[in-house]
């Protein structure tokens, strides 16, 4: 892929740590360490509307489709759901005892997860906006977590280093694997490819198959690998750090396709908007649109 073209969407007053998508409005939504919910065109680049503000940093957002709800998890622990048809604030609940790190839901089924800081991984019920059970994983603490290609298993990045698996219908931990010799910052799938992606404090991207078996490492970043985000088609992978650069890579090779640079601080977000178009965030308080182009097979 080559660069054609990129946006800044400057407007949070700090560190910008999460960024969720509706993608039939074309809609971003951006929040950061100044508790700010902000809402931008994607299509267009227009300045920002704020939704909302927090009391304190928001670490995780997450859209639900089928209900125009977005969830906003914050670092006292408390995550609010915000009901953008009606914009009125839905929810407002003390889920976690520390910070909240991953949000998702399931993409027919009624039912959502987050995971936090105090190592609990909680089902929700997303049709009442409520947590209905939780399981202690680690007392390390858990930051994103995702379902595993087969959609059997939650795997869950411990700030531990070890990935987590939580079978799903029993609602309990079924082994765990060392993935980064210090603190697992993120993790990702590709369901159709039957891939997992990690990184974390070493700087090392680490590619897996759907039985957890590592095929691929690659060091990615001189510091931390603070983000990873799968291209549409699963073919391409790209990856944030805190030495403020983006790569982008073919998963199965491990070949590094292209190199963004443009942040002035550390990366802390990457959102694939379209399969030309991905967005990142960072400490520097920048939201970045990158428009790219798919170069023609040699």
């Amino acid at each position: 892929m080559r660069l054609i073209g990129e946006w800044d969407l400057p407007g949070h007053a700090g560190p910008v740590y999460a960024l969720a998508c509706d993608y039939e409005q074309h809609v971003l939504f951006s929040a950061g360490a100044d508790g700010c919910i902000a809402e931008w065109r994607c299509t267009t680049g227009k300045q920002a509307r704020a939704l909302a503000r927090t009391p304190n940093a928001v670490y995780a957002l997450h859209w639900v489709p089928a209900l125009h709800h977005l969830y906003v998890g914050e670092s006292s622990g408390t995550i609010y759901v915000l009901d953008l048809d009606s914009k009125v604030l839905r929810r407002s609940i003390r889920a976690h005892q520390s910070s909240v790190f991953g949000l998702a839901s399931h993409p027919t089924d009624a039912e959502g997860w987050s995971s936090g800081r105090d190592g609990q991984f909680l089902y929700w019920d997303i049709e009442q906006s409520q947590p209905f059970v939780g399981i202690h994983v680690t007392p390390a603490g858990l930051r994103s977590f995702v379902l595993s290609p087969t959609g059997t298993d939650f795997l869950c990045a411990g700030r531990d280093g070890w990935i987590y698996e939580i079978q799903r219908s029993a609602r309990q931990v079924t082994r765990r694997i060392q993935a980064d010799p210090s603190f697992l910052m993120t993790i990702q799938s590709a369901p159709r490819q039957g891939l997992i992606a990690t990184g974390g404090k070493s700087g090392l991207l680490r590619i897996w198959n759907k039985d957890l078996i590592l095929l691929l490492e690659r060091p990615a970043h001189t510091y931390a690998l603070n983000a990873i985000a799968w291209h549409p088609s699963e073919k391409i992978l790209a990856t944030g750090g805190r030495d403020k650069l983006i790569h982008l890579w073919n998963p199965f090779t491990g070949e590094k396709l292209l190199t963004l640079q443009g942040h002035l601080r550390s990366v802390n977000a990457l959102l694939w908007i379209s399969t030309d178009t991905l967005a990142s965030a960072g400490d520097d308080g920048l939201i970045k649109i990158w428009h790219l182009e798919e170069l023609p097979d040699k």
